[in-house]
């Protein structure tokens, strides 16, 4: 294989974390830099820097006009420019990153061949109420479409649509399902605390009003909650509220994997949605062994190796009563309860593994 330049772009956190030596960290939201650092290519990083710049008010406009996240003005400089010259493949890990980087990737691609691949997450669910907006989405994603080498779905359901919507396009996009890091996330034979339930997740497809009310209508469940997003009105004595994110390293992956231990159940309220919402915490606590509740949306990535009430928990509607009763009988049921978590850490460490997903990453690059 001939040697590559590979360019990662990242919104953030991901310097910070390369830079922690003396801690251990899950290395998933990485999506594949250390297995290719680790061969002969040449792998480099750009991150979002957010600064004041006269362009801010051009694209907050055109982030209203098309409801999309273009953030050029965190991205575009003559550093970075002469980082996109270098480069042979370029991976966006969001399609945050990829919009905002766009003007910027036409211009060079003008001169020089880039391999343009994107990890695509809740970009295809949305429907637009006023026409103009539509307009001016729609020409930001054929842009992208046909600036692109590959749009990378860690979604099967997103996928599906992406194919019904664009089938000109359809050679472009990949379905990869996600994988984590199970010799960080590893089966812990501890037993949980009793009654404690976990929460974690900053999306905007997280259900916080719903997550709200049921914690109120179960003061004899203490609920763990990690969460920038999620704000509680009224004060109550059976919620641990951790306000933090990923990004800002506010708690670190050893915190988390403690509190994945810690409990009985993660739950993971979900709006509906194509996005695969909650995938990485539902991969990391049943790889702990703690099983999941999820809200069963189009946005659920396998129907076929994660079935109900065998390594992990669906529920259709996000109905109080039916969750409440949910939660009680799964914690209530210890046995069954801690079956159903072996089950689930089997299925990830077989299936959703790192070393899965960085392989197929590596074949979809290269078309090994």
């Amino acid at each position: 294989m001939n040697k590559k330049n590979i360019l990662y772009v990242f919104i953030s956190g991901r310097k910070e974390k390369l830079s922690l030596s003396d801690r251990d960290y899950a290395k998933e939201f990485f999506y594949g830099y250390q297995y290719f650092k680790n061969t002969e290519h040449n792998v480099d990083i750009i991150e979002f820097k957010e600064k004041d710049s006269i362009f801010n008010f051009i694209y907050y406009l055109m982030n209203k006009l098309s409801d999309l996240p273009l953030y050029g003005q965190y991205l575009i400089n003559k550093k970075n420019y002469k980082k996109l010259k270098d480069t042979d493949e370029i991976i966006f890990t969001n399609q945050k990153t990829a919009f905002s980087m766009l003007p910027m990737l036409i211009l060079v691609k003008i001169r020089k061949k880039i391999n343009s691949h994107v990890f695509v997450m809740g970009l295809f669910g949305k429907t637009m109420k006023y026409k103009i907006k539509h307009l001016f989405r729609e020409m930001f994603i054929k842009l992208l479409l046909i600036s692109s080498k590959n749009l990378i779905f860690l979604g099967l359901g997103e996928y599906e649509l992406a194919i019904e919507k664009y089938s000109k396009y359809k050679n472009k996009f990949v379905f990869l399902p996600f994988g984590i890091d199970t010799n960080f996330w590893r089966y812990s034979e501890e037993k949980a605390e009793n009654n404690n339930v976990l929460f974690i997740g900053n999306d905007g497809m997280r259900d916080y009003e719903f997550l709200e009310e049921l914690i109120l209508k179960m003061p004899n469940y203490t609920f763990n909650v990690v969460s920038n997003q999620f704000n509680i009105s009224q004060s109550v004595k059976n919620l641990n509220l951790y306000k933090g994110d990923w990004a800002k390293n506010t708690y670190d992956d050893e915190f988390i994997y403690n509190l994945y231990k810690k409990c009985n159940l993660t739950i993971i309220p979900i709006k509906k949605t194509y996005q695969p919402s909650g995938q990485s915490v539902t991969l990391q606590s049943m790889s702990v062994g703690t099983p999941v509740l999820i809200t069963k949306t189009k946005g659920f990535w396998d129907e076929n190796n994660f079935i109900d009430s065998e390594n992990i928990y669906f529920i259709k509607e996000n109905n109080i009563d039916e969750w409440k009763k949910n939660i009680e009988n799964y914690i209530g049921n210890k046995s069954s309860n801690n079956q159903i978590g072996l089950n689930a850490s089997k299925l990830i460490n077989n299936k959703y593994n790192l070393d899965i997903f960085n392989k197929k990453l590596d074949q979809i690059i290269f078309n090994n």
